[in-house]
């Protein structure tokens, strides 16, 4: 019998829990967002414990995706876990190969990103990006995953932020069936999501700021930092979009870990 399917949850308060420790992590120059960077979450050292083993876990594959009708396979690997044992997931219109046992490491860093940010998640996704080669397209998360938060692990990566300039704050929020971008592509999905599941299109992205300044921006990049965690919540996912571009100089990888509060809409 196939498992049955229901919307992502959270059971108690911590659903809509924002954070609210971090403002001087801030990143002010970003209007009508709510971004934040905290360059050394971890260690280097802890970085360089947890990104071997988190490589050698079992869950890896990479996702079959329809791009204009054609089925291609994308080009980062991930892995996806979840604490609610009945939570399905899709992505990118494919149904996510969701474990629900934690392993030892993995439960390790979720524990304490979330004691560090006093938030619940119920979900975590990991993207291995091997090389500079692979890159993740301009995308949005959808607007119901309250607070996102990323780790990265490995080879520096730039991230880019940019404005919607289709979105004002009178104007309605863009759906993610029309604005979600895989590999740099449209998606070509136009189907309205089954009430009885959740999903969830492309990974959130991260990112590493300096000192924020007072100019409002439009388009920001940075670095991301092995060990550096950022957190998006409020409104940003309305406002603004992101993505990891291709870095053919980059030879070495990259795993960013992605949790999310995947609550009912």
């Amino acid at each position: 019998m196939p498992r049955p399917t229901k919307r992502a949850r959270l059971e108690n308060s911590d659903a809509f829990a924002q954070v609210s420790n971090l403002e001087e992590y801030r990143m002010k120059e970003l209007p009508d967002s709510e971004v934040y960077y905290i360059p050394s979450f971890i260690s280097e050292e802890l970085s360089e414990e947890w990104y071997p083993a988190l490589l050698e876990l079992d869950s890896w594959y990479q996702p079959k995706l329809k791009v204009y009708g054609r089925e291609v396979t994308q080009s980062r690997k991930i892995a996806a876990y979840s604490t609610d044992p009945d939570l399905i997931l899709k992505y990118s219109g494919q149904t996510v190969d969701m474990k629900y046992e934690y392993p030892p490491v993995l439960r390790a860093i979720q524990d304490q990103v979330e004691e560090r940010l006093g938030v619940k998640f119920n979900h975590v996704m990991l993207n291995l990006y091997e090389d500079g080669k692979v890159y993740i397209g301009t995308h949005r998360d959808h607007i119901e995953n309250k607070v996102i938060a990323s780790l990265s692990l490995g080879a520096p990566r730039t991230f880019t932020m940019m404005r919607d300039s289709k979105v004002s704050k009178t104007s309605k929020t863009p759906t993610s069936s029309e604005d979600i971008r895989q590999d740099g592509k449209p998606s070509t999905s136009t189907h309205k999501r089954p009430r009885d599941t959740h999903d969830i299109e492309l990974e959130a992205g991260s990112s590493e700021s300096s000192t924020p300044t007072p100019v409002s921006l439009n388009r920001k990049s940075w670095i991301l930092a092995p060990g550096s965690l950022v957190v998006m919540q409020g409104e940003t996912q309305k406002y603004w979009k992101h993505e990891i571009p291709k870095e053919p100089k980059v030879t070495s990888g990259r795993i960013s870990l992605t949790f999310r509060q995947l609550v009912s809409s």
